[in-house]
């Protein structure tokens, strides 16, 4: 029997985000794959205990402490480790590299949108997405979309990307006495939409509160629930927040929390700039939610025929696309189940052996070299 592939994985997992889900769910979907022996870097080794992977505890203390993590801490236990291939899961990779090295590209929004970013977080994170293109020998992107956007700034790595869709976890079935109590405590509105993700300038969440003020001036009943931390230059959707009583703000909930409040959804909606795959989108899929996207970026590539396209972004946008859903019965039935067919697609089993034939390569590159 051929001895196993030894990937040593990094995940910051204690933070919040696309990353640190996408980190979790495929450590632990490779649990089967029998070739490979696999050792999780992590700041949250509790998040892993579940699964076969080796776990060794790198603490970070979030802010510029990632740096340190990122180019100390992490290779100190690479070269203890020695594996095979070494998989860093956020853009970027540590320096002095001494094994072979495959790097996950996200998104490329500092490129795309670089308006939506600080100058000093826009010019450190295409550093170092910009070296780490470099230097990989495997290049991992969750759609066709950032593909595109990797080979138009990256041309020098297009022979080592390798386009790799994340799952969807199935949305999980919540009893109605759970749904109510939560419901109560977090004092949901009867009706609502809902957007899910950081706010953040990109994600455009002014335009879905004020698309949803219109739908209300109209005679509709809903409000906005807004669910996500307060990131880059977010000063126009918490001015739009805090506006009037059209939006509820949810900071911060725990998964359980957050699953009810998909499931008591309306609609859900993301006029996102940009977009590198889309798990708020994924997750309202598969929950049912009737969803409205921006036609942009990897979006529709994500729901296909499964939500309804915005026509521009904008606020009139937004409430004209609410209002096909919430008038039309028949339409909301539809996308509910197109919406849960369409997440069903995307399966972390998949997913894991798609990144199993990477690490594959790169290991067989590397012996040959």
């Amino acid at each position: 029997m051929a001895t196993p592939i030894h990937v040593a994985i990094a995940v910051l997992s204690g933070t919040t985000g696309g990353p640190a889900t996408y980190g979790r769910r495929l450590v632990t979907a490779l649990d089967a794959q029998s070739e490979l022996r696999v050792t999780v870097l992590t700041d949250a080794p509790a998040h892993f205990e579940h699964t076969n992977a080796d776990i060794v505890h790198v603490p970070m203390r979030g802010g510029f402490d990632r740096l340190r993590w990122q180019h100390l801490a992490v290779p100190r236990e690479l070269r203890r480790l020695r594996p095979d291939v070494y998989h860093d899961t956020k853009n970027a990779l540590p320096r002095r590299l001494a094994v072979p090295a495959v790097v996950t590209v996200h998104d490329l929004a500092y490129y795309t949108r670089p308006e939506t970013f600080g100058f000093a977080s826009r010019w450190f994170l295409r550093r170092a997405t910009r070296d780490a293109a470099r230097r990989a020998a495997g290049v991992i992107v969750p759609s066709e979309a950032t593909a595109t956007d990797v080979r138009r700034y990256f041309s020098q790595c297009q022979d080592r990307l390798a386009v790799v869709p994340h799952g969807i976890d199935p949305a999980p079935t919540i009893a109605p006495e759970a749904r109510n109590e939560v419901r109560a405590r977090l004092r949901l509105p009867q009706h609502y939409v809902l957007h899910v993700g950081t706010i953040q300038a990109r994600k455009n969440v002014d335009l879905v509160i004020a698309g949803v003020r219109e739908l209300r001036r109209r005679g509709h009943p809903h409000r906005a629930v807004i669910v996500g931390r307060k990131g880059w230059l977010a000063d126009s959707a918490v001015a739009e927040i805090e506006r009037d009583d059209t939006a509820l703000w949810l900071p911060h909930l725990s998964a359980t929390d957050l699953a009810t409040v998909y499931a008591e959804a309306g609609a859900f909606v993301s006029p996102s700039a940009y977009e590198g795959f889309g798990f708020a989108v994924a997750d309202a899929l598969a929950a049912g939610v009737p969803t409205v996207i921006a036609n942009v970026s990897s979006l529709p590539e994500l729901c296909g025929d499964a939500a309804v396209r915005l026509d521009d972004l904008s606020a009139a946008a937004v409430t004209s696309a609410l209002t096909t859903i919430v008038d039309d019965a028949a339409l909301t039935t539809d996308l509910r189940e197109r919406g849960r067919a369409r997440a069903a697609e995307f399966s972390w089993a998949r997913c894991a052996a798609q990144h199993a034939d990477v690490y594959r390569k790169v290991a067989a590159t590397a012996a040959i070299a």
